[in-house]
């Protein structure tokens, strides 16, 4: 989940016009789908309270009564205490959502502090964000509130280049390596477990491995989605290029064995990117 404390210190930074806080097109676009949303943030979740929110929180007693060790307690098939049988936000409907703690209200946004200034974006694990960051067909630009824009990184410049098709750019940016399919599955198989069914996934994806012709040929059928997913990739974790690489590569191994590009990469977001252990494990090994 997003750093609170980060947050806190960014919106100062932001606030004061210390730097300037830069996000794709895309970002400005997202919008919470609350009950029509299929794969709710509000189960599943050790949601963590931030200090002035938890603050709040303790002068009702409703409220505090369902908090424990600084998270809210879970309940039946770890749902928020305040999430409502039809999927929508008990504080919010009293409250506001302004009431909500730091990380209810900022999910699925993440903040890369780059020293002179902010890169934003929204985490891929929320389906509403997964299909804004797959989908979008307008060029990857970085702009900030006040209409300025910020030249991209190299990094993420290069997946964009239309003279190469993405299977070679892909190769490219990580230097000719490519792990084969059954070694890529083991190794994010052998993360730690956030979701049993992706682990079915990616053992059977093990034991009955795609061919690299397979594979090439789903990213060139998808080859804007997957574009996309390695542009955030890149930009989320500032060009560290294996990593992408390889991620694209997951995600047409299991599209080949009928996953949807969109479900298979908010399922990997959901794995690898909101798990500590597991993202650090996966930068390190494809760094």
């Amino acid at each position: 989940m997003i750093c609170q404390n980060n947050y806190k210190i960014f919106l100062k930074r932001v606030c004061t016009n210390i730097v300037k806080i830069y996000w794709p097109e895309y970002y400005k676009n997202f919008r919470c789908k609350a009950d029509k949303c299929l794969h709710t943030c509000c189960a599943g979740w050790l949601v963590g309270i931030d200090e002035e929110s938890l603050s709040r929180f303790m002068k009702y007693p409703e409220i505090k009564s369902k908090i424990s060790d600084g998270c809210f307690v879970m309940g039946e098939d770890e749902r928020c205490p305040f999430l409502r049988d039809d999927n929508l936000c008990d504080m919010i409907l009293k409250h506001g959502e302004d009431f909500l703690c730091d990380i209810c209200r900022e999910h699925p946004r993440f903040y890369n502090d780059m020293g002179d200034h902010i890169e934003a974006g929204i985490g891929l694990v929320c389906e509403e964000a997964c299909r804004l960051v797959l989908e979008c067909d307008k060029p990857f630009e970085l702009a900030s509130s006040d209409g300025s824009k910020m030249e991209l990184p190299e990094y993420v410049k290069t997946v964009f280049d239309e003279s190469k098709p993405l299977a070679e750019k892909l190769s490219e940016i990580s230097a000719g390596r490519r792990a084969s399919s059954k070694i890529r599955a083991e190794i994010f198989a052998g993360m730690e477990v956030m979701d049993p069914g992706w682990s079915d996934l990616l053992a059977e994806l093990a034991s009955k491995p795609v061919s690299k012709e397979d594979a090439d040929k789903a990213i060139r059928e998808n080859e804007r989605e997957l574009t996309n997913f390695a542009a955030y990739l890149l930009y989320r974790y500032k060009g560290v290029r294996r990593f992408a690489s390889e991620a694209v590569y997951l995600l047409a191994d299991l599209s080949v064995r009928g996953l949807s590009i969109p479900d298979g990469a908010r399922m990997f977001s959901g794995e690898v990117e909101y798990s500590d252990i597991n993202i650090g494990e996966a930068l390190e090994t494809f760094g």
